[in-house]
């Protein structure tokens, strides 16, 4: 009888376990597809993903301030996903090529490869279809409720990616437009957490960007201003070209 009992009871026990182990797998499908919809509003937020199909390159240009100094940002992008960036401020500039395959650093004549997870954030970053489909790159995507964002109710989308890496996007819940991003990003002292706040939408060419972006990392952030956005300009894969 004893026996039986502990039968019994081992029965109920695995049942009961693999009870939630479908209720934790059938939430997880519900979160993420409630990020995916998310996505999807997004998009279409921004002009709609044939639209943003047709950016075949982007050059951006922005301007502010520093720790006091002036700065200017010039990011050039190519799909499907090449890219370089431009920094100078005061007299420093520091230059970021990627090539779809390999990221280095061009800084005070000294040029540095961008290695592992610095080299997976740099890849996302550079495609320009990558908010359309994170799930082609390995990312994994999770619902995480409701936050606030200058004030205004956001929908959180946890972004995890293959490295271990975890990324936020925020999104306005009337609008569907990105309002902020919180990422872990790689440093030579460890993990950090960057958060950029984008804002004043503007079209361009049938595509709404954000023409106000603050970044925050340890303690200092800086406050851009795009003062140009031209696409499909026919750039030179020259522009992108990693010199051994």
């Amino acid at each position: 009888m004893k026996t039986i009992k502990i039968l019994f009871l081992t029965l109920i026990l695995t049942l009961i376990s693999q009870q939630l182990s479908v209720y934790a797998q059938d939430s997880a499908k519900v979160s993420e597809q409630k990020a995916n919809e998310i996505l999807a509003k997004y998009i279409d937020a921004i002009g709609g993903k044939e639209a943003v199909a047709k950016v075949e390159d982007r050059t951006t240009i922005m301007r502010g301030t520093a720790m006091g100094q002036t700065i200017t940002l010039i990011s050039k992008q190519k799909a499907p996903n090449k890219m370089r960036q431009e920094v100078k401020a005061g007299g420093m500039e520091q230059v970021i090529i990627f090539n779809g395959k390999k990221g280095v650093m061009n800084v005070m004549n000294q040029k540095i490869e961008i290695k592992d997870k610095e080299l997976e954030a740099l890849n996302l970053e550079a495609d320009m279809n990558f908010m359309s489909d994170p799930a082609a790159f390995g990312v994994k995507l999770s619902y995480e409720g409701i936050e606030k964002v200058d004030g205004k109710d956001a929908y959180k989308v946890k972004m995890q990616l293959p490295s271990g890496l975890t990324w936020y996007a925020l999104f306005n819940t009337e609008s569907g437009l990105k309002v902020q991003e919180q990422r872990e990003i790689q440093t030579p002292q460890g993990i950090g957490t960057q958060t950029i706040t984008y804002g004043d939408y503007k079209e361009v060419d049938g595509v709404k960007y954000p023409f106000k972006i603050t970044q925050s990392f340890g303690g200092q952030s800086v406050d851009v201003t795009v003062s140009s956005i031209k696409v499909n300009k026919g750039l030179s894969d020259d522009l992108f070209i990693i010199a051994e």
